[in-house]
């Protein structure tokens, strides 16, 4: 067998073998590589384990310390943080060739101890590669003949110098591998090359051999560098090698396959794919208080761990009422059960109620929230039962495809399991557990659609992992900071102390000169076209300068302008030069011009029949009197925003509190006596909380729940002193009325009937900001809300004045004539009035809609389109709280 060894050589690297047809028993491989094929020749394969089980087995080996260790202090307020750093210290010592003895060291003898106690820390990298170093002198059936050095052997880290050496003495020819193909001489590129080997600084030609493409954005960049790869003959594109250092090759995949070349499908791992979230978010809803933002993430995924279906009912029922246990909750979950039922209609009855009732179970399961405690934590059991359920779920949801993520899932799952398990705890905090879920998930997953396409430009993620000459080289975001560089936590007399006992320090000086050999080795393995792309902006931020631009920098100080292209000049040039190409562009014949405003819609004649037989709301009326386009898009053709569910205000979450208590308290007849409802409205807040206003109890709404709790039962109990003090008796509250206005067909609920004698008016109750806009509705006549309910309060539809209840401000707004106060607001017309309006106003834009046109407000000329004849007048501001601004183009800068 015939290796090559790099350093960054564990993943992608170029090229893929010694030779382009490759061979069985060649390889390039890096140090996981090394390790693998070594363990697998002396039958020495282990399981491997993820970090967050090393790390928690080593928590639990600190904790079995005990005494006073160096690491107590942060331990006590951080174990995992503490745990997990001391680890990698463990992890370097042990790859310098500690042994886990004492060398009269405080904290290095603290570690020993560590390392003495129970339980057993699973290997880590550092661990295999010294087993290895074990047995290889006594252990045949090596079947390694050569291993070639992609970097310096010089330059290796001790670990990795001394299982090349002892490969070495058990006769595995070690060589370097064959000096990289230079560019031509006299060339930019050749010059540069000399350069890093210690030569003068020469000034350039500016030939293309080396380019620093420079972008105001990545876009911009992508758009160039795809265009110069186009201009290749595409049998010269062999040999170009894409090295994107940040992993992530999606925005130029774009702008490749937009030129009809293969995507490279470099994709950066990211932990918050949607499938990897079940994990967290299942977490996340059983602590207290719950929070019903985690379970409508959790139903909101792309994959929800229910149906799809159900997912979309339950959070529709968590946007309506954001808890569980309250009534739309419960009645979704009704409906869950009628379509599971009607679903299964294929069984016999029986069969049909027992898969019905094992989903539903399934299904319930992921809504068991809220259930501990954050400061008691969790039980050890319950967290495993997550992890188990959740484990299921992504196995039973593959179904056996293999799909990348799912199994990432399940894997994860399983290893915070065994996490979780391993820390010898039988409560886990909260903080703890939701550390060890996040290491296990910060790994991520990359993304499973960005793949690879067969083509002949390659792509890798590290310059080590260029370990052979290419013909282009393409720097991908040439950007800083580069690669960190590890401080080494000991001091000098716990460095002398370990270089006594025979461990071997790699020095941050060794490590700087290694991670700058390998930057160098890109620019001395390219012998063609080297081009270095720099954007000014990496998404939103800006970006440095690279490490080796640094290094580049006498060159560029010389010859910048002669190497430099600006890769907006192809906005503007239709013939510009980069690196030898021509990279043609050209205006499109005929320019086009962005959407205009469009105030005037036709529509087809079939669609008018949708309004025929439509009974209208107080709130789709105030929509089409505003905007007759809204009207028909939101209320007849049910367009929404993009956004699906969301969990509502804090102020509508206290109105809805307010609503529910009062229905509960007003029961039909006479009011209740004042003495008690102080105390009944305090007892059903409490109650309603988790079960319709969740998200009140989390800490950051602490304040504005302490008013709440006191401002929702004194505005209840005003309430009912002004039923009292204006000798009112119940008819009913929240009741859902329908009536009849000429053609006008009407719906709605209303909040609050009350009576006196045979007079009746509707109160509608608000929790608002705002009292002014309400008395100004009601003292210019353009209450809409109350004239509808006055409407369907009376089957004559005469009624009497209503009014509202303002509820934080615990007081009354009505007209004239009305029951509810003895202090009237003045009003230019009254409720009847404006209800006459308001029947005048839709038969106008009912007659326009059945004619099929739609007049979008907000336009400087619509006043002109409008009906004549018509009793309300325009909004000042129709477009300002519109949702459907793109729709119609009307793009006004409103304040």
């Amino acid at each position: 067998m015939h290796l090559i060894f790099g350093l960054a050589a564990d993943g992608r690297v170029y090229p893929d073998a010694h030779d382009a047809s490759g061979s069985l028993d060649e390889d390039v491989v890096g140090p996981l590589g090394l390790v693998q094929t070594l363990e697998t020749q002396l039958g020495m394969l282990a399981p491997s384990v993820s970090k967050a089980v090393r790390i928690s087995t080593y928590l639990a080996k600190l904790r079995a310390c005990g005494g006073d260790r160096f690491w107590a202090s942060s331990f006590s307020r951080d174990p995992w943080s503490t745990a997990a750093t001391l680890l990698e210290w463990r992890d370097t010592l042990v790859g310098g060739g500690w042994h886990g003895t004492a060398t009269g060291s405080n904290r290095l003898d603290d570690l020993a101890a560590a390392e003495a106690v129970e339980p057993t820390l699973p290997a880590g990298l550092e661990d295999r590669a010294i087993a290895l170093l074990d047995v290889l002198k006594t252990r045949p059936g090596l079947r390694i003949h050569q291993l070639g050095l992609a970097d310096r052997r010089d330059l290796l880290p001790p670990l990795w110098a001394r299982i090349v050496k002892a490969l070495e003495s058990v006769g595995v020819t070690i060589f370097q591998h064959e000096q990289p193909d230079l560019a031509a001489e006299g060339s930019d590129l050749r010059i540069v090359q000399r350069v890093l080997s210690g030569e003068p600084v020469q000034p350039l030609a500016g030939d293309g051999t080396l380019t620093m493409v420079e972008a105001d954005t990545e876009l911009m960049a992508a758009e160039t560098i795809a265009d110069w790869l186009a201009a290749l003959p595409s049998e010269d594109l062999r040999g170009s090698v894409i090295l994107a250092s940040d992993g992530d090759t999606a925005l130029l995949d774009h702008a490749l396959r937009a030129r009809g070349i293969p995507a490279l499908g470099l994709s950066a791992s990211s932990p918050w794919r949607g499938a990897l979230q079940v994990l967290p978010l299942a977490f996340a809803a059983a602590w207290q208080p719950f929070d019903p933002r985690a379970l409508l993430n959790l139903f909101l995924l792309p994959r929800p761990p229910v149906a799809a279906w159900a997912a979309r009912r339950l959070a529709r029922a968590l946007s309506e009422e954001p808890g569980v246990g309250g009534r739309v909750w419960r009645e979704a979950w009704v409906q869950i059960e009628d379509r599971l039922l009607e679903i299964n209609t294929r069984s016999d009855a029986d069969t049909a109620r027992r898969k019905t009732d094992t989903t539903l179970a399934e299904w319930r399961a992921w809504t068991e929230v809220g259930r501990f405690a954050r400061g008691e934590g969790m039980p050890l059991s319950e967290a495993l039962a997550i992890c188990g359920r959740v484990a299921a779920w992504a196995m039973r949801s593959d179904g056996g495809d293999g799909d990348r993520l799912l199994m990432a899932v399940s894997n994860a799952a399983a290893a915070v399991s065994d996490a979780l398990s391993r820390l010898e705890l039988s409560v886990i905090p909260a903080l703890l557990l939701e550390r060890v879920v996040l290491q296990v998930l910060s790994e991520g997953v990359p993304n499973p659609d960005h793949f690879a396409e067969a083509g002949a430009v390659r792509a890798i993620k590290a310059p080590g992992a260029l370990w052979s000459s290419a013909l282009r080289v393409i720097w991908w975001n040439f950007v800083g900071p580069g690669e960190k560089i590890a401080i080494t936590p000991w001091d000098n007399a716990e460095r002398e102390a370990l270089i006594a006992n025979g461990v071997e320090i790699d020095a941050s000086p060794a490590i700087a000169r290694r991670i700058e050999a390998a930057h160098s080795s890109v620019i001395r393995r390219c012998h063609g076209n080297l081009i270095l792309v720099r954007p000014a902006l990496a998404r939103d931020a800006q970006t440095t300068l690279h490490p080796m631009a640094h290094r580049l920098r006498p060159l560029l100080k010389e010859s910048g302008a002669a190497i430099t292209f600006k890769a907006e000049r192809l906005l503007r040039e239709p013939d510009a030069m980069l690196a030898g190409r021509i990279l043609p562009r050209q205006l499109v014949g005929r320019q086009v011009q962005p959407p205009a405003g469009v105030p005037v819609w036709t529509i087809p004649p079939g669609t008018t029949r949708l309004t025929d037989t439509r009974r209208e709301s107080a709130t789709s009326l105030t929509r089409m009197l505003n905007c007759q386009l809204s009207w028909f898009a939101q209320d007849i053709l049910n367009l929404r925003p993009g956004r699906f569910a969301e969990i509502p205000g804090t102020d509508q979450l206290f109105g809805n509190l307010a609503h529910e208590i009062a229905r509960r308290l007003l029961l039909p007849g006479a009011p209740p006596a004042e003495a008690g409802i102080r105390t009944e409205a305090i007892r059903h807040f409490e109650s309603l909380l988790p079960e319709i206003a969740a998200p009140l109890l989390q800490p950051e709404h602490a304040g504005e729940l302490a008013a709440a709790r006191e401002m929702v039962p004194r505005a209840l109990e005003a309430l009912v002193r002004l039923l009292h003090a204006q000798g009112l008796e119940i008819v009913g509250s929240e009741l859902d009325r329908e009536g009849i206005q000429g053609q006008l067909l009407l719906q709605g609920r209303l909040d609050l009937l009350v009576r006196r004698g045979d007079r009746i008016a509707v109160l509608d109750l608000k929790w608002t900001r705002s009292e002014r806009r309400y008395r100004e509705e009601v003292a210019s006549g353009r209450a809409i809300q109350l004239a509808i309910y006055r409407g369907l309060s009376a089957s004559d539809g005469t009624g009497a004045p209503g009014g509202y209840f303002l509820l934080r401000q615990r007081r009354i707004v009505a007209g004239p004539g009305s029951i509810l106060t003895g202090n009237p607001i003045e009003a230019d017309i009254d409720d009847l009035a404006t209800l006459g309006h308001v029947k005048n106003d839709w038969r106008l834009w009912h007659d326009l809609t059945t004619k099929g046109t739609l007049i979008a407000a907000g336009f400087p000329d619509t006043g002109d389109l409008r009906p004549a004849g018509l009793a309300i007048d325009a909004a000042k501001e129709p477009c300002r709280f519109c949702n459907l601004r793109g729709l119609c183009r009307v793009y006004e800068e409103l304040v």
